[in-house]
This record gives C-alpha cells, structure tokens and sequence, in this order.
C-alpha cells in the first residue's frame, strides 16, 4: 500500500527541509509513504532541494494553488492522498495512525487532529478534529474549515468520484471539498494530532481572510444551505464545542486576538 502526501510550494523557503524530513521520517507498518512536491516556479531553489531530499517534483508555474493541488492528488500513485503545506510538519507516527484507522474502519476518509505552531515551532495547542456526527450544515455554519486539510487523506477513488478540487475556490477549495465529501459518507476519526500547522502572517488563509468569507457564503449557496435558519445555532454550537474540546488552542487564540487588536490601536494613535 502506498500513501501519497501532496505539498504545493511556491518559494518555501528555510522550512520546507523540514516539511519534506517530517514525511521521510514516517514508518508506517505494511505501506509505503511517496511525497509529491507541485512547485509553482519556485526562484529560492525550493524544487532542487526537494528533488535532492528524494522528493517527487513537479513543476506546474502557469497554475494557480488549487490547480496545482488537483495535479498533484492526480498524479499521486498513493492509495490514500493527503496534504502538507510546504512550511508545515507532519507529527511522529501520523501516517501509521491513518493507515490504521483506514484499514480498521473500511471508510474513504480520515481525519485527525491538528497542532498550532509559531513560526519558530512553539505549540499554540492542539486542535481536535470535528465529531463524526458533524453533519454538513454544521461544517458550513462557519466561515473557516474545521476539518484541517493537513491532517486529512481521501483514497484515490473517492477523490475521483468527488471530482477534485473546485478551481473556482482559490481560498476555501478543501473546504467545499470536504463539505460534498460530508453529504457523500461518514469520515474515521483519528484522536490524535497528526501535523503541525506552523502560524504566522504569511498564511494563505491568513492573508485572504475577506475572500475566505465570501468563497464560504459562495458554497452554502451552491450547497442549498445559505438560508438556514438553523445557522447561527449550528455556528454557536460548533464554536462552543471546539473551545470546550480545545483548551489550549482557544487560550492561545484570545491571546492573539488581544495583540491583534492593541497592534492596531497603536498604529491608528501613530
């Protein structure tokens, strides 16, 4: 069995040997782990290294980050795809965790828990992945994607029959994915965190926070829930379960938030 991990990059700079390290460092018992590198016409020598560390290259630069996404689940030769952004990790044992869980419960898709980092790999918290009766209306209540793309694998057929990635989504692409994932079939819960989402101002949902909102009002719409009325309970409910569930996560999240927000109160006195 072969498990393909898929990483786009676009100048990746100083963190993605340790992206690329983190996969060569999975074991799994009984599979084998390929890592697909989709360069987007990297300057900085990201695709070289990658090819010198034993990574898969290939280079696509005339195609946007969901373009290149879709190349590489499709070019995979896994039986089970995931994701891992160039500057994030993947956790000790994650890999053999999934292929349990995979070939334990006969499911398409398995999703685990996720840890925050900073930039030079602090813990922020462990975020849990959703409850398995998280229905779909649930997961579009709100504007963000609860299941982490980083600790998600589709096998290859149910991401055929899905149809891939909608490329008219540039920010919330595996959002809508895993949402007509949901209205397909259940996913296998994994408890633990299996990657390290390192956060800093340099993330693409980070940086594309207005557009993120307007793909996900776009995609209730497409999905017959932008009306309803059942929303903002659903949105309350889930915002109250994965505070509750995530302790640290949620403390280190205000935490942010406060500094945000007196960044900018001393900048508007400047």
């Amino acid at each position: 069995m072969i498990i393909s991990i898929v990483t786009p990059v676009l100048n990746g700079g100083d963190d993605l040997r340790a992206c690329i390290e983190s996969v060569k460092a999975q074991t799994p018992r009984g599979a084998l782990v390929e890592h697909l590198i989709i360069d987007g016409g990297s300057t900085d020598g990201s695709a070289e290294l990658a090819a010198a560390l034993g990574a898969r290259v290939l280079r696509e630069p005339t195609v946007g980050l969901t373009g290149r996404m879709n190349i590489g689940y499709r070019a995979a030769m896994g039986e089970l795809i995931g994701f891992l952004g160039a500057d994030d990790m993947l956790l000790p044992g994650a890999v053999e965790a999934v292929v349990a869980a995979y070939r334990r419960s006969g499911r398409r898709w398995v999703i685990g828990g996720l840890r925050w980092i900073t930039p030079d790999g602090h813990s922020l918290g462990e975020f849990r992945a959703p409850p398995q009766w998280m229905p779909v209306a649930a997961h579009v209540a709100l504007d963000w994607n609860v299941i982490s793309p980083l600790a998600t694998y589709i096998s290859r057929d149910f991401f055929a029959q899905l149809g891939g990635y909608d490329e008219h989504y540039d920010v919330s692409a595996d959002f809508e994915l895993f949402a007509r994932a949901l209205q397909q079939e259940p996913f296998e819960r994994v408890a633990q965190p299996l990657a390290c989402w390192r956060r800093h101002r340099r993330n693409h949902s980070v940086l594309h926070t207005d557009a993120a909102a307007r793909e996900a009002d776009a995609i209730r719409q497409s999905l017959g829930l932008s009306d309803d009325p059942g929303q903002l309970l659903r949105r309350c409910a889930m915002k109250l379960w994965f505070n509750l569930r995530n302790p640290d996560w949620c403390g280190h999240k205000f935490i942010e938030r406060a500094r945000l927000q007196l960044e900018t109160a001393r900048q508007a006195r400047a």
